[in-house]
C-alpha cells in the first residue's frame, strides 16, 4: 500500500510540475520553466482521413518538427440547431490531438468559433444564418447564447489533453485573425477568454492570431491573451523585424511568433496562373525567423481535400477548390513534396535542436483503375426528390429556411408566355429547364436569361451552393433570396422548393434493376444524374478525371468527394482515399449541372480513375 501512494504521490507531482507560459521580460515561452521554442506545420483534420492522421503527424515530426497546429471548426461538428457534437470518425479530434502525442509533438490548438481555413461559412454552423437579429462574431447575447454549449463541450473535450494534465497541448488560440473583421468587439474576445479559463483554467496560455498591423493587432488583444502575428515569405529580414516589432509592442515584451508562415496559397476556381514561394524564399525566410529568436508555424506543413461541399467562398468571385493542396510540404495525396525536405534538412543545420530529422519516409501508394462507364438515370433529379424534401408557397424558400444548409435545391412553378427569366436574389448559381429541356445557366454575374417560351409549361431551375462565404463573415444565405424572381418582370405566386438527397438517391438505386435505370436521351444537357460501378482488386488511393464533364460533383460509395469544375480549372481531377473504395464491386454517382461531350446511348460516358493529380495551369 504504502508503494502505491509514493506512486501516486510522485504522479501528482510530476503533473503539477508541468507549465507552460509567456516570459514577457526575457522574450521567451518557458516549458517546465526552462526557455522553449517550436516550430510547427497546421494539419486540417477535416480534410485529411483519419486513417491517414498517423501517416501525416509522423512526416511533421520526421521533417523536425516538434509541434503541430490545429484548427478545429465548430461547423465540423454541428450543423442545425440540436446541440449535439458529432465526434465519430473523421470529427474525433482527441483522437488526432493524442496520436500527435504518440509520435512526439506538442500541440497548438485552435479553437475558433470563427476559423476562417476557406471552409464553408468560416467554420460558424450555417444554421447560425436563420436566427433574427443575430450579430456573428461579436458579445450579442443571441450569438453568445448559440455559442455557449459548443465552447464549453470543446474546452471540456481538450481539458484532459492539456500539458499541465499529461497532454501535449500547449497553448489555445481563441478567434483568428479577429482585427481583419470590421466589428472589433474586445468584449467578445473577453468572453472567450474568461470562458476558456473558467472551463480549463487560467495558467493555461491563450494565444490570438493577427496580421501584422496595429489596427488588427488592437481589435484583438485583451489582458491575458498572447498576441502573435502571421505573414508569408519575405525578400528580406527587415520586414520581418517589422512585423515582430509590432507584435512585441502590443504585448510589452513575450517571444516572437508567425502563427502563420504561408508556404503556399489555396487555389480559386477559374485562376491558373499562381506564382507560389520558391523554396529558397522559404528557407531564406525561416532562417531570418528563427536569427530573430521565433517560433513559427509552416502553413500548410500538408494539404487536403474539401470533400462534400465544405469547401469556402472568399466574396463571390473566388470560390475555392476541392482540392487544398496550397503547395504544402505534403502534399493533398500525403506525397513529400521539395518544400518538405528543404524545410527537412534546414532543420537539421539548427544547432541544439532537441527534435532533429528523422529519414526513411515515403510516398503513398496509389493506383491507376482505368476508365469506366457512367450512365444517366432514367427519373434523374426527382430520384433525389420525395415529399418530405419539399415545401410549398408562395414564394421561393432558401435553403437555410428549408434547413438544408449544402448542395442543391430545385424550385418548380407553372409559367405561359415567358420571354425573359430574371433572377437578381440567385444564391449561388440556377440551372434552368422548361418542360425539361434546358434552357442555360443565370448566377451572381448574369441575373438573365431569354428562354423564349410560348404556352403553358412547367419552370424548373435548380440552384447551387458553390460554398458559403468564410471571408469575410456574412450572413450567406443560399437559395433565391427574397422572391427576386420575375418572368417578364412578373412574379410566380406558387412554388415548389425540393431540396436534393443524395443519401436517398444512393440508397434507392440499390433496388432498381439496372436495365430499367438508363434513359436513351443524347446529347445530355444540364443538370444530369449518372451511375456506374468498377472492381478494385487491390485498395489504394486514387485520383477521378471527368474529362468530357463541365461542372458537378461525385460520390464514390456514398462518400461526396467533392465538385469539380473542369471549364475554369486548374484542378482537373479529384482525390479519393483508400478508406472510401471497397474490394469488389464500387459504385459512383456523377451529378453533372451543365452537360457532358462525347456521349453517346451506345457508348455511355466515360470516367477515368489515373494514379496522379492533373491540373491545367497556366505558365
Amino acid at each position: 500500500m504504502a508503494k502505491w501512494l509514493i506512486l501516486f504521490f510522485c504522479l501528482v507531482a510530476f503533473i503539477e510540475s508541468k507549465s507552460f507560459r509567456v516570459d514577457y521580460a526575457n522574450g521567451q515561452f518557458l516549458l517546465d520553466e526552462k526557455p522553449f521554442r517550436y516550430i510547427s506545420g497546421e494539419i486540417h483534420y477535416f480534410r485529411v482521413p483519419q486513417i491517414y492522421w498517423r501517416d501525416r503527424l509522423i512526416k511533421y515530426r520526421a521533417a523536425g518538427l516538434n509541434a503541430v497546429q490545429v484548427y478545429i471548426p465548430w461547423n465540423w461538428h454541428q450543423e442545425g440547431y440540436k446541440k449535439e457534437f458529432r465526434m465519430d470518425g473523421d470529427r474525433n479530434f482527441i483522437q488526432l490531438i493524442k496520436t500527435a502525442q504518440d509520435v512526439g509533438l506538442y500541440v497548438l490548438i485552435r479553437a475558433g468559433p470563427y476559423v476562417c481555413a476557406e471552409i464553408s461559412n468560416g467554420g460558424l454552423p450555417p444554421y447560425l444564418n436563420n436566427i433574427k437579429n443575430i450579430s456573428l462574431r461579436t458579445s450579442d447575447p443571441i450569438y453568445l447564447r448559440e455559442l455557449r454549449p459548443w465552447w464549453t463541450f470543446l474546452m471540456k473535450s481538450l481539458y484532459k489533453l492539456l500539458y499541465k494534465n499529461g497532454g501535449p497541448i500547449l497553448m489555445i488560440q481563441i478567434e483568428n485573425e479577429y482585427g481583419s473583421f470590421d466589428a472589433c468587439d474586445l468584449e467578445y474576445i473577453k468572453f472567450l477568454r474568461d470562458l476558456t479559463h473558467q472551463v480549463v483554467g487560467k495558467d493555461v496560455q491563450l494565444y490570438t492570431t493577427d496580421g501584422a498591423d496595429d489596427r488588427m493587432l488592437n481589435c484583438s488583444h485583451v489582458d491575458n491573451v498572447y498576441s502573435t502575428v502571421d505573414f508569408g515569405v519575405q525578400g528580406s529580414t527587415d520586414n520581418i523585424k517589422t512585423y515582430f516589432g509590432l507584435q512585441q509592442k502590443i504585448n510589452k515584451g513575450g517571444p516572437k511568433v508567425n502563427s502563420e508562415f504561408y508556404v503556399g496559397w489555396f487555389i480559386s476556381w477559374g485562376k491558373r496562373n499562381y506564382n507560389f514561394p520558391s523554396t529558397t524564399s522559404i528557407v531564406n525566410t525561416m532562417q531570418w525567423m528563427w536569427d530573430q529568436g521565433a517560433s513559427f508555424n509552416v502553413y500548410m506543413m500538408a494539404g487536403g481535400t474539401s470533400f462534400g461541399f465544405y469547401n469556402g467562398k472568399i466574396f463571390d468571385l473566388s470560390i475555392v477548390t476541392t482540392s487544398y493542396d496550397f503547395n504544402s510540404a505534403i502534399t493533398e495525396d500525403g506525397d513529400l513534396s521539395e518544400r518538405y525536405y528543404a524545410i527537412k534538412n534546414w532543420i537539421s543545420t539548427l544547432k541544439e535542436w532537441k527534435w532533429q530529422p528523422i529519414d526513411g519516409m515515403k510516398n503513398m501508394t496509389r493506383k491507376a483503375y482505368g476508365s469506366i462507364v457512367v450512365r444517366p438515370v432514367k427519373n434523374n433529379i426527382q430520384e433525389m426528390v420525395t415529399s418530405s424534401t419539399c415545401v410549398i408557397d408562395v414564394k421561393p424558400v432558401t435553403f437555410d429556411e428549408m434547413n438544408h444548409f449544402y448542395g442543391y435545391v430545385r424550385y418548380r412553378t407553372p409559367i405561359e408566355n415567358v420571354s425573359l427569366v430574371s433572377v437578381s436574389g440567385i444564391k449561388d448559381a440556377g440551372y434552368i429547364s422548361i418542360d425539361g429541356e434546358y434552357k442555360g445557366l443565370v448566377d451572381t454575374n448574369n441575373m438573365n436569361l431569354y428562354v423564349n417560351h410560348t404556352g403553358i409549361a412547367k419552370f424548373e431551375i435548380l440552384v447551387e451552393d458553390r460554398g458559403r462565404q468564410n471571408f469575410e463573415t456574412i450572413i450567406d444565405i443560399k437559395g433565391i433570396l427574397n422572391n427576386q424572381i420575375v418572368f417578364d418582370g412578373e412574379k410566380s405566386e406558387l412554388w415548389e422548393s425540393c431540396y436534393l438527397d443524395f443519401k436517398r438517391v444512393d440508397k434507392h438505386l440499390k433496388t432498381l434493376k439496372l436495365s430499367t435505370i438508363y434513359k436513351e436521351s443524347f446529347p445530355l444537357k444540364g443538370p444530369t444524374l449518372l451511375i456506374g460501378h468498377f472492381n478494385v482488386d487491390g485498395i489504394a488511393d486514387t485520383y477521378l478525371v471527368l474529362k468530357d464533364f463541365h461542372k458537378g460533383n461525385v460520390l464514390i460509395n456514398g462518400h461526396n468527394i467533392g465538385r469539380y469544375w473542369n471549364d475554369q480549372g486548374p484542378q482537373q481531377s479529384l482525390f479519393i482515399p483508400k478508406n472510401f473504395l471497397r474490394q469488389g464491386k464500387n459504385k459512383v454517382l456523377v451529378f453533372e449541372l451543365e452537360g457532358i461531350d462525347n456521349c453517346s446511348s451506345e457508348s455511355g460516358c466515360k470516367i477515368k480513375f489515373v494514379q496522379n493529380s492533373v491540373w491545367n495551369w497556366i505558365k
